[in-house]
């Protein structure tokens, strides 16, 4: 356990507000509570800046409450950051990267369900998924013709395929979730403490005066880095680890309740 942990660091608003969707901001039945979304429009208030920091695509926020849509969004785990529905910021694995990757998938795993997010943010795969926005195709290579923003398949074909590291393209990297079961080949230069610094830098900030909210591997930086990095109960050992600050679950308001506590440290200054 990091012993900083349940520690409470100077950070009052206007502070950069990045918040994890899944298991962090999103109650287990995908939505955010009134408290939470309050404790948000407080910081708002305050002149502080929200951005929701994901692995999920952009075509996500149209399934979210209307509250959350409005954010800047950092999507793909870091590799994309849109801004008033502008894309501002990109990281995507060439696509040419990008067919060797499923080539050698297919070679090495034929029998693997294999994900491949492309830059028209469409989640292609090749094998049945109940996933409504995904487009089932025979051959991955056929479309594999544009950039991509992950690659994905599960950890126990990850498993299978002990040589499939030394043979990735250099632009790339494996973020591998066990909460999830869950690898993703993701671009090599993308995260989310990376594109945060990004925005935080675009504002006049720096990630110092940020406070991140995360529970699985793909937060362990921006947690790491930001002023306040605060892991939800529910949160990965790892995140935990480098954390400042342990709250409740994700059902449990965590995120409102660390937020409230820090408007009333900065109402009492």
């Amino acid at each position: 356990m990091n012993e900083k942990a349940n520690a409470m660091p100077a950070i009052v608003a206007p502070a950069i507000i990045a918040v994890d969707l899944d298991d962090t901001l999103l109650r287990s039945d995908k939505t955010v509570s009134p408290r939470t979304l309050a404790a948000l429009e407080a910081w708002e208030e305050r002149g502080s800046r929200i951005v929701v920091a994901t692995g999920r695509p952009l075509r996500s926020a149209e399934r979210l409450q209307p509250e959350l849509r409005r954010y800047p969004w950092i999507a793909y785990n870091g590799a994309l950051i849109q801004e008033a529905g502008q894309p501002i910021y990109v990281q995507f694995i060439p696509p040419e990267d990008a067919r060797a990757i499923v080539q050698a998938l297919q070679e090495l795993a034929p029998d693997c369900r294999v994900g491949v997010e492309l830059s028209d943010h469409t989640l292609y795969v090749n094998q049945p998924l109940e996933w409504p926005w995904a487009h089932q195709v025979s051959d991955l290579l056929s479309v594999v013709t544009s950039p991509a923003a992950k690659i994905l398949f599960s950890l126990e074909a990850y498993r299978q395929m002990p040589e499939l590291d030394q043979i990735l393209p250099p632009s790339t990297k494996v973020l591998i979730s066990e909460k999830y079961n869950l690898v993703q080949i993701m671009p090599a230069q993308a995260s989310k403490a990376v594109a945060l610094a990004f925005l935080a830098q675009r504002w006049g900030r720096s990630l110092e005066e940020t406070v991140a909210f995360g529970d699985d591997v793909n937060d362990v930086e921006m947690v790491a880095e930001s002023g306040l990095g605060v892991a939800m109960g529910n949160a990965a050992p790892e995140v935990k680890a480098v954390a400042d600050r342990i709250t409740a679950t994700n059902d449990e308001d965590g995120v409102a309740l660390v937020l409230e506590e820090l408007l009333g440290q900065d109402g009492r200054r």
